[in-house]
């Protein structure tokens, strides 16, 4: 299976390059197709690519794959997770529990979800590797990113915690019509029907990811994974004058102590929201810091780390362009028009769904994706008579879903894992069809 997609899909980067080439061409012709609508496609590009908004993004990702890295490769959690990877007595429970880890922390947070899961996977296959069991890499692989199918219907999703700020559904739509103030997340995240669902996919990726270790134990060829390594805490006897300073414990300990104080004092009411990218990296940074004990120490972990970021660093601006071209030239708003122009009431939620899924394939990030279809769908479902938490969820299951083929997300991974995009993207679009099944009936039958 990998080898066809191997044979026929290009890189990471050849597939930000073909994207942008479609999109480009696309958007170009909506501009009028002649040499100034060129000029404004260029300009659209790269505004996209330089949106200061879209910089952060970058940056916080980058920080949070890091700082998470980091962690992961400190002698104490280091040996925590080499046991913890040595549990899988084969190739099937090491997909299975991979896939396990990976959907419960990204349902919890999806930073959490994509840099556990990549890194266990990792540790799995070179346990199973090292014992001289047969393993399935690209599907472990796999496993540790299915976490990105589930992360949008929890507790870290970006439309579902959007709509419950104080006025951000009239902002979206001004004084068209009236809407509710906040849309909690009581009826969206929390709900029955929601929470259900979640469960009722992972248990269905569970299975499945067994059944595709049983048919195919070793994959298409053997991998030798090289294994992680964990950081050689430095001698205070390295020091060399005023450098003991970053030797010592109590500085590090100091830092990490007053970045936890600060995370405490500014938590307040403790909401979901709370959890920003922000304080994810404060969190890691701060635990970091305590469990290195030494600045000195930390700086080297962090310069090994930095690698495991390169990817997000060069293609998030690529995907960040394709985004502008998008928004700029009202070419993702022509498109959601249309969707929604074809449905009813009875049909809507379905065609959201339908919407929110295509449109994924070219603006990967959520918060970037509701803020392009949010206005239209939300005005639509209130002249439709169609409940708000029923749109807003069909949005997220369509966003998340085909994350199974947009190798935006799994660039991390795949930095991190060593494995190709074309390695993976047969097992993940087997993913991708259950859970396309689980969530159609879903919404036709609970929402």
């Amino acid at each position: 299976m990998a080898l066809v997609f191997e044979r026929f899909l290009p890189g990471q980067f050849g597939i930000a390059f073909l994207i942008t080439l479609l999109v480009m061409l696309l958007v170009w012709g909506k501009n009028g197709g002649d040499s100034g609508a060129f000029a404004t496609t260029l300009v659209q590009w790269q505004r996209g690519f330089w949106d200061s908004n879209l910089m952060v993004f970058t940056l916080q990702m980058a920080l949070i794959l890091i700082f998470g890295y980091g962690i992961a490769i400190s002698p104490g959690v280091f040996g925590l997770l080499d046991r913890l990877a040595r549990i899988p007595a084969n190739g099937v429970e090491g997909a299975v529990i991979t896939g396990l880890i990976s959907m419960i922390l990204a349902w919890l947070n999806w930073g959490l979800g994509l840099v556990a899961g990549a890194i266990y996977a990792r540790m799995v296959a070179y346990a199973l590797g090292r014992e001289g069991k047969p393993f399935n890499y690209p599907l472990i692989g796999a496993a540790g990113y299915s976490g990105m199918m589930i992360w949008h219907s929890g507790l870290s999703g970006s439309a579902t915690l959007k709509v419950a700020e104080e006025g951000h559904l009239k902002a979206l739509i001004g004084e068209r019509q009236q809407v509710p103030d906040v849309l909690p997340v009581s009826d969206t995240i929390f709900s029955f029907s929601n929470v259900m669902l979640s469960v009722v996919v992972l248990l269905v990726v569970l299975v499945l990811l067994r059944i595709l270790a049983k048919i195919s134990p070793s994959g298409d060829k053997p991998y030798e994974v090289s294994p992680m390594e964990t950081i050689k805490i430095p001698d205070k006897s390295m020091a060399v004058g005023a450098e003991i300073l970053e030797f010592r414990k109590w500085p590090a300990l100091v830092m990490g102590f007053l970045l936890l104080v600060y995370l405490m004092l500014q938590s307040g009411s403790l909401s979901l929201d709370f959890f920003t990218p922000n304080v994810v990296i404060t969190l890691l940074l701060a635990v970091g810091l305590l469990i290195y004990g030494s600045l000195r120490a930390y700086m080297l972990a962090i310069d090994r780390s930095v690698q495991s970021a390169s990817g997000v660093l060069l293609l998030f601006p690529f995907y960040f362009g394709i985004i502008g071209m998008l928004r700029y030239s009202g070419l993702t708003s022509d498109i959601t028009h249309w969707i929604v122009a074809q449905s009813g009431q009875s049909t809507f939620p379905m065609v959201v769904f339908v919407s929110s899924a295509l449109v994924n394939l070219l603006i990967p990030s959520g918060g970037g994706q509701w803020a392009v279809q949010g206005p239209i769908l939300v005005e639509a479902s209130l002249k439709l008579g169609v409940p708000l938490e029923k749109v807003v969820l069909a949005f997220a299951y369509g966003d998340q879903l085909t994350n199974m083929l947009q190798p935006f997300w799994a660039i991390p991974l795949l930095y991190i894992t060593r494995l190709k995009a074309a390695e993976l993207i047969g097992y993940t679009s087997v993913i991708m069809l259950s859970g396309l099944i689980v969530f159609s009936l879903g919404i036709l039958l609970s929402l």
